[in-house]
């Protein structure tokens, strides 16, 4: 049987609205017959198929209820993985950004150590050479954002 996206398959269909008229049928023919003799017998029988009418109604319809929770759910679901792929490349890209901070902070620190005049933090006078002092201050910068490099 070939199932239909989230419901029943024809025939499942075709056999629940079958029950359904023949249960309409059975009503009238039972309202002709309400003086007859065996009347309680005959309620008896429409107790039971009753039952039967009533499960193939519940999955008719259950089905097509049920079908429009699963497609929200289904969208609901797309949605959240988009979220986490754009969230996650974004986490890496911010992961890629500290790295590449903390090896410029690395970096500039020993630019700083090498240079005889430069002193961390330290502003150097004007006669000094002006490229130690921003050295200096960056080193310090650098020491400040990124304490243990």
């Amino acid at each position: 049987m070939e199932q239909q996206q989230g419901g029943l398959s024809m025939l499942q269909a075709v056999v629940a609205i079958v029950l359904i008229v023949v249960f309409a049928a059975v009503l009238v023919v039972l309202g002709f017959l309400r003086d007859d003799e065996h009347w309680d017998r005959l309620v008896y029988l429409l107790g039971g198929l009753e039952a039967i009418v009533f499960a193939g109604v519940g999955a008719l319809f259950g089905s097509s209820i049920q079908r429009a929770g699963t497609a929200a759910a289904r969208q609901d679901a797309a949605e959240a993985k988009e979220e986490a792929k754009t969230e996650r490349e974004r986490a890496q890209g911010l992961q890629e950004a500290a790295t590449n901070g903390a090896n410029l902070a690395a970096a500039v620190q020993i630019a700083a150590a090498g240079e005889p005049d430069a002193r961390r933090g330290a502003r150097p006078d004007a006669a000094a050479r002006p490229s130690d002092g921003r050295l200096g201050d960056l080193a310090a910068y650098a020491q400040r954002l990124f304490p243990g490099v």
